[in-house]
């Protein structure tokens, strides 16, 4: 009996009847826990009165639920109401597939935009062990935004009894209010010829559907439909879908054959993986459909803009029908493209998948700038924006190209490319490379100056890895590669950021057991292989190629060139290219580094002007007279980075220091009389300078043979001591810690200053001397807290839900912060007597782009008053290069 609005199922209160058939009705609803109206749905009583059938519901209705994707029905509860079972979903706004298709075939584009969607949801269950067994366009939701949604999920089979010969080959759904118990015609178009054998269902089954409802959004026409169900699926076995030929609705023929591929009778003939045939599809999504649409490309009518984009959009194409359709084995000859990505700025990091044909890049999001993780087909114009992936870097694929692994927000983690939230495996800090093997163990670097570590690909058992095959004048492992057994690895090792002339620095060669290692070649560069030979970049920036023996691990013979002219970022000793398995290779002609400018901005976040020029920057520090600016920046040619110090008046600006390395993160003396910097010409060591030029650098403090970096924070009020942050591996079986120390100015050993459970960063001694403010991850994540100075002995935490980056106001009355999303944070400090602080307030968006460096830790200053902020703020910019793609790059490379 239907029920009226008012009655109530537990917190559920039934509002109105949206449908009902002979599976159960189905009602709007309020859930007024929550205040949120969702869909109820009562199935018939017979599910009830057998056990086992009710069991196998809740069993699958709970594995729906914890799908959680965007493209599939969202489950939120279940439960029984007088005797008879009830399912609580997510209520949409919109019309079923089948209602859309009720006025006619859909255009290509549109086509390919739904089947893109029902593909990713597809993908996400098919993750999880769950194949859905009755897709149709019944089962498929379109919102009124142009969401496509996929019901009844993974519960076709439990519609009828389990006893019954007919149960998985029929197909009725459960959710679905307009098919009747027991009718096959609405299912029997969409089955695949194993389901009308009456064999057991897999993925392959619902790439078979899939490409059935491709073919009816397309055509208008279901592709095996006959006069009854019997000759329906005999069509199904034995028939092909007629040719699509309606002249209204062109298919290109790219697209006709992914349909047919999905349509193959035997299952070892189709996609063999949902998530292969979503990107196929994406790869359509720019492709010509008919000569009509050429002919209206006048020329006379194109504008110069077009007239560049063309070749490379036709390029596109070309790579993306090759990748598509090439033969196996390949042939030997070496291709190259140009290829656009899609994105809101520079690429800053990229890695292929092991077959080569799709792309993992990092680029800045068009909203907040923050670099997010996108992955594209190779040689497609549209790429997709992997969700919750802000602040990523250095991303790397899983050996079966499901995953992609990257670093973002102090966290290794890994990402379905199916879909779903992001997983975190490890915490890293300035993270530098990872890679994923056979025997799903994942190796990574977590720090600039750190060993490599291990980690199971679930997260377990995370350990140092190379500690004992460390050198004397070794300060880092990073850029791991796996070789093909899985067992052993190419990393480099070395003088980190210091001397490029030293005979340590290069690709090494070991194993999971990392009792030793061999050294391959020397050189300042991450590295790939393939195909037996080793890559990496030169001393003249060449991506290089030369054959590589694994079981010897030597190289013979001269390199060879790949690109005359590769991206590289010098701080990192990181090349722009990426390489597959089978010898394709992309790569950027320019460092791509994310580039900024120093800008003004008052408290609400509008902008009052610029300083100096456009550059890759970092650590912009105002001088205590608020007349000068001391800031990073990189030289891209000479391969370094320096302190320059730039006027806030109109004035000119000037180069600070000249050493050909890294110098970098000037902080200021109280009198302005003097600056402290890092450098790392051997090892990282503190400088202090006089600002006046007159006078030659001083060390204070440097690493000699210890694994770890230094990096000052600020000085003490007396100028006697300067507080900085210290980084330090603890060897084969402890962590590296950091932890804050004090440095005298003068020179000599640190002391201790704070130590937490967590890293420590940041720290800053209030104006009045009385406290510091630091970021710390004693709670897994970064928070900002104080703690008095000189002594250390309490602790408040001032962030809330994550911060970093504190800064105080000039009279100690408030402290800035950004919070975990980029925006910057104000907290009002009351330090009187006992130190307690108010709500934080948002301020503005700060930034979003990954760390340039291990040392670019600081994205803004403030004046004294509180009232301006110098941010160091990503610039798009004007034209985005195309990346290139070398196809069979190891094979007769250019001279």
């Amino acid at each position: 009996m239907p029920l009226s609005p008012g009655v109530r199922l537990g917190p559920y209160e039934i509002l109105d009847t949206i449908g009902a058939g002979g599976m159960g009705e189905v009602y709007r609803a309020r859930d007024t826990r929550l205040g949120r109206e969702i869909a109820l749905k009562i199935l018939p009583e017979s599910f009830a009165c057998e056990s086992d059938r009710l069991h196998r519901f809740e069993q699958e209705a709970r594995a729906i639920a914890a799908l959680n994707h965007s493209n599939i029905l969202a489950v939120f509860d279940i439960g029984q109401h007088n005797g008879s079972p009830f399912l609580v979903s997510e209520l949409l706004e919109g019309e079923s597939l089948r209602a859309v298709l009720d006025c006619g075939a859909l255009p290509q584009r549109k086509t390919i935009e739904y089947g893109v969607q029902i593909a990713q949801g597809l993908a996400a269950a098919h993750d999880k062990g769950i194949v859905h067994r009755d897709l149709k366009p019944e089962n498929v939701f379109v919102t009124k935004d142009g969401r496509v949604k996929i019901l009844d999920f993974g519960l076709a089979k439990l519609a009828q009894k389990a006893s019954d010969a007919a149960a998985e080959s029929d197909g009725i759904t459960l959710t679905s209010s307009q098919t009747a118990a027991g009718v096959v015609m609405g299912t029997a178009s969409y089955m695949a010829p194993e389901q009308v054998r009456g064999e057991s269902a897999d993925p392959r089954t619902d790439i078979f559907a899939f490409g059935a409802v491709l073919y009816e959004m397309l055509s208008g026409q279901r592709a095996f439909r006959r006069n009854t169900p019997a000759e329906t699926m005999t069509a199904v076995l034995k028939e092909d879908p007629p040719e699509i030929s309606d002249p209204c609705h062109p298919v290109s023929p790219a697209l006709d054959r992914t349909i047919r591929r999905c349509l193959e009778k035997n299952p070892e003939q189709r996609f063999q993986s949902i998530r292969d045939l979503s990107f196929a599809l994406a790869a359509l999504s720019g492709s010509d459909t008919s000569g009509a649409v050429r002919a209206a490309l006048n020329p006379r009518k194109m504008s110069p803009l077009l007239w560049v984009a063309m070749p490379l959009a036709l390029a596109a194409v070309a790579v993306a029908t090759w990748l598509l359709s090439r033969p196996s084995p390949r042939a030997s000859e070496r291709s190259q493209f140009a290829i656009p990505v899609t994105g809101e700025g520079d690429v800053s990091h990229m890695a292929l998948s092991e077959d080569g044909k799709m792309l993992a890049f990092v680029s800045p999001d068009a909203k907040t700038a923050q670099p997010v993780l996108r992955v594209q087909r190779v040689g497609t114009p549209e790429a997709t924006v992997m969700s919750e992936t802000e602040g990523a870097s250095y991303p790397f694929w899983s050996p079966d190209d499901a995953y992609v692994a990257f670093f973002a927000n102090g966290k290794l983690q890994k990402l379905a490319v199916s879909g779903g939230p992001p997983q975190t495996l490890a915490s890293v800090t300035t993270a530098r490379g990872g890679s994923w093997g056979k025997k799903n163990v994942i190796i990574y670097a977590p720090a600039a100056a750190d060993v490599l570590w291990r980690v199971n690909a679930d997260g377990s058992n995370a350990a140092p890895l190379t500690a004992n095959v460390v050198g004397k004048q070794e300060n880092s492992h990073r850029w791991p590669v796996f070789l093909p057994d899985g067992d052993h690895f190419l990393f480099w090792a070395g003088n980190f950021e210091g001397a490029k002339d030293d005979r340590v620095s290069g690709i090494y060669v070991s194993s999971l057991a990392a009792n030793e290692k061999k050294l391959v070649t020397l050189t300042h560069s991450n590295m790939g292989y393939a195909a037996g030979n080793l890559l990496y970049v030169d001393d003249k920036r060449q991506l290089v190629t030369a054959p590589f023996d694994v079981s010897r691990a030597t190289v013979s013979g001269e390199p060879s060139v790949i690109a005359r002219s590769v991206g590289f970022q010098p701080s990192t000793y990181w090349g722009a290219f990426a390489v597959s398995e089978d010898g394709t290779v992309v790569y950027n002609a320019s460092t791509q580094a994310a580039s900024s400018a120093l800008v003004w901005l008052d408290r609400s976040g509008k902008e009052l002007g610029r300083v100096g020029h456009v550059g890759v920057l970092a650590n912009p520090s105002i001088s205590p007279d608020g007349e000068r600016v001391a800031v990073d920046m990189t030289d891209e040619k000479a391969n370094n980075v320096d302190v320059w110090i730039e006027s806030l008046q109109g004035g000119t600006d000037a180069r600070f220091t000249f050493d050909p390395s890294e110098e970098a993160i000037g902080v200021w003396s109280h009198d302005g009389k003097l600056i402290v910097y890092r450098n790392t010409a051997n090892s990282p060591t503190l400088f202090v300078k006089p600002i006046s030029g007159r006078e030659k650098e001083k060390s204070i403090f440097g690493l000699k043979n210890e694994l770890g970096d230094i990096y000052p924070n600020c000085w003490t009020p007396d100028d006697k001591q300067i507080l900085s942050t210290m980084s330090l591996s603890g060897g084969a079986s402890a962590a590296r810690s950091s932890s804050l120390v004090l440095v005298p100015s003068s020179g000599g050993k640190p002391t201790p200053f704070l130590a937490t459970k967590g890293d420590v960063s940041n720290g800053q001694i209030s104006p009045d001397g009385k406290w510091v403010t630091y970021a710390s991850k004693e709670s897994g994540d970064w928070e900002v807290y104080v703690t008095t100075f000189p002594d250390a002995s309490g602790k408040w935490q001032v962030s809330r839900g994550g911060g970093s980056e504190p800064r105080w106001r000039g009279d100690t009355r408030e402290i800035f912060y950004i919070g975990p999303t980029g925006m910057l944070m104000a907290v009002p400090v009351d330090s009187a007597g006992t130190f307690s602080t108010g709500v934080p307030a948002t301020l503005f968006q700060v930034y979003g782009r990954a760390p340039i460096s291990s040392t670019d830790l600081f994205a803004y200053d403030v004046t004294k008053d509180g009232r301006r902020f110098l941010v160091n703020r990503y610039v798009k910019p004007d034209h985005v290069m195309p990346l290139t793609i070398v196809l069979r790059a190891t094979a007769n490379p250019p001279k």
